[in-house]
């Protein structure tokens, strides 16, 4: 009798578990579509891009030549992954400068103390490009060309190539700096962890 008890119990404890196991991957599933509906619902209501940025000159095997990178309404501009345009290229440093769109040109301030290059005119540190369609933008040995989208109607002519102003100080400290904009120490052992497990993974 007892051994028939024991033997009844331990089938309900199977029954058991493999309904808790099915249950977690029900949920599990349950939750994954949910996020994948959600992901579809805020990349539907994100702002669509205000431009490109197209690689001029020979990168590497990630960034070569005529790879075009979507420029948003605003935001960073580096190496770094985090950047919003990322641009994966050993020249350039992990925040290069901090970008915003205002009447149909893209305001860049720098945040390194390198700064960069726009139409051949030096912005650096405490100094605003304003850059409009066809400008070449230099970012250490990378050159890219600026793309923007059409909005409305064509403006009239003007001056071809870029200004150079005072960087507006409420402006630059939205990229995280006051013209330096050095990355801080988690986010460089972040990067050097995601660039170890990337070289884990091609090594494999």
């Amino acid at each position: 009798m007892t051994q028939a008890w024991y033997q009844v119990a331990s089938l309900l404890y199977g029954y058991l578990a493999a309904g808790i196991i099915l249950a977690i991957v029900l949920l599990g599933a349950r939750k994954m579509l949910s996020d994948r509906n959600l992901w579809r619902r805020v990349r539907r209501a994100l702002p669509q891009a205000v431009g490109t940025l197209s690689v001029l000159s020979a990168g590497n095997r990630r960034l070569s030549a005529g790879t075009e990178l979507p420029v948003p309404s605003e935001g960073t501009l580096g190496s770094a992954h985090s950047c919003d345009v990322c641009i994966p290229y050993k020249g350039v440093h992990m925040r290069s400068a901090f970008f915003w769109l205002e009447r149909d040109e893209l305001h860049m301030v720098a945040l390194h103390r390198d700064g960069f290059m726009a139409d051949d005119v030096p912005v650096e540190p405490g100094d605003e490009a304003v850059l409009r369609d066809g400008a070449v933008l230099r970012v250490g040995e990378l050159k890219l060309a600026l793309r923007m989208n059409r909005r409305g109607a064509p403006d009239r002519e003007v001056d071809v190539g870029p200004y150079v102003t005072p960087a507006r100080r409420t402006k630059a400290q939205q990229g995280h700096g006051d013209g330096i904009g050095a990355p801080g120490r988690g986010e460089i052992r972040r990067e050097k962890k995601l660039l170890k497990q990337q070289k884990k993974h091609k090594a494999r």
